[in-house]
């Protein structure tokens, strides 16, 4: 109970209270009906915020906060378990998809893919992971590793060239357009050109490389050979905590644009990989090779974080199942706060 009770103060309280703000102000700016520049200002916002913190905010916070992590050669074991959640969960969604009675098209079998190995392994992974009173920045380390090695070339590399292919297929016959996301994970532009699969790859690769969160990584693991002033140091952590709060408002207001298009009957299995199964196994895996403590919960937890973003800019960029993109990003972040306790209680006390 005392555990479910500090995760509720230190976890729970702020981010539902950020996540509120970015509902509330969506709603009003909604009401109010302002357009900027031909677009809803509601609309336009996040996505001015998101680009701030993809080029400003997200990388000085992870630079801030990896300066203060403690290293050891275990952390590098972080993408390596990120590989191995997304390849298990490619695995069990080929076998739902191979299980199911209803046929599906080749955009909902992307995107249920998708779904099942892409989580929310920044905007609220980081957060989570600094604000659990059984963590904190000293396993920061492990989840940037986790984030910008694992989710990151995932998405942009891997999940460009599984969009890329549906995005072909369904197209055979067809000269319908694809529209530009007006939500991104990161304000990330991509190209809605379709390229041939070795093309649309290399465009992901390069976008990866492009992504300010990498180099944020190294800059920080330089600042701790340094000795900083105070009020730098003070400065960079009031940065860098602001922009994990202003993350936590887009997240919010990303949600109650998305609340509109809500069909849960098509969210649960992708759900049901994404935020159990494969945490499950890779537990289970983690426990079984010997690696416990906070490292060990890190990883599941980053494992066990809600569908992503990421997945919404792919589906709206490649003409995927919006729908049921949007369905699995609300199931799994309600699955993921009841899950939360769980997993903390779990692998905290064994």
């Amino acid at each position: 109970m005392q555990s479910i009770l500090q995760i509720a103060t230190a976890v729970y309280l702020p981010i539902i209270t950020a996540a509120l703000v970015g509902v509330l102000l969506s709603l009003v700016l909604t009401r109010s009906g302002r357009m900027v520049r031909n677009q809803p200002v509601q609309e336009l916002l996040p996505d001015v915020l998101a680009r701030f913190l993809y080029l400003v905010g997200i990388p000085i916070g992870v630079a801030n906060f990896i300066r203060k992590a403690e290293f050891n050669p275990s952390v590098w074991i972080s993408p390596v378990i990120a590989w191995s959640a997304v390849l298990l969960a490619i695995f069990l969604s080929w076998h739902f998809l191979k299980g199911s009675a209803k046929p599906r098209s080749k955009s909902t079998k992307a995107s249920f893919t998708l779904l099942s190995y892409l989580g929310n392994t920044s905007y609220l992974g980081f957060p989570v992971i600094l604000l659990l009173p059984q963590l904190g920045p000293q396993y920061f380390s492990s989840a940037v590793l986790y984030d910008i090695l694992g989710t990151l070339v995932a998405g942009y590399g891997l999940g460009v060239f599984f969009a890329g292919q549906a995005s072909r297929n369904t197209a055979e016959g067809n000269t319908a357009s694809v529209s530009r996301s007006s939500s991104s994970e990161a304000g990330l532009a991509m190209s809605t050109t379709k390229r041939d699969g070795a093309g649309a790859l290399l465009d992901a690769l390069t976008e990866v490389a492009k992504n300010p969160t990498f180099y944020a990584f190294f800059v920080g693991l330089y600042l701790k050979t340094l000795n900083i002033p105070e009020w730098i140091v003070s400065g960079l952590g009031a940065i860098a905590w602001s922009s994990i709060m202003v993350a936590l408002i887009v997240m919010g207001m990303r949600i109650q644009q998305l609340s509109s298009k809500l069909n849960l009957k098509l969210a649960i299995q992708p759900v049901l990989i994404k935020t159990i199964l494969v945490p499950l196994v890779l537990a289970a895996a983690l426990t079984g090779l010997g690696l416990e403590g906070p490292q060990r919960l890190v990883l599941i937890l980053q494992s066990a974080m809600p569908c992503g973003f990421i997945s919404l800019v792919l589906a709206e960029n490649y003409g995927l199942d919006v729908e049921l993109t949007v369905a699995s990003i609300l199931l799994s972040c309600i699955v993921f706060a009841f899950m939360l306790p769980v997993w903390a209680t779990l692998f905290t006390t064994w």
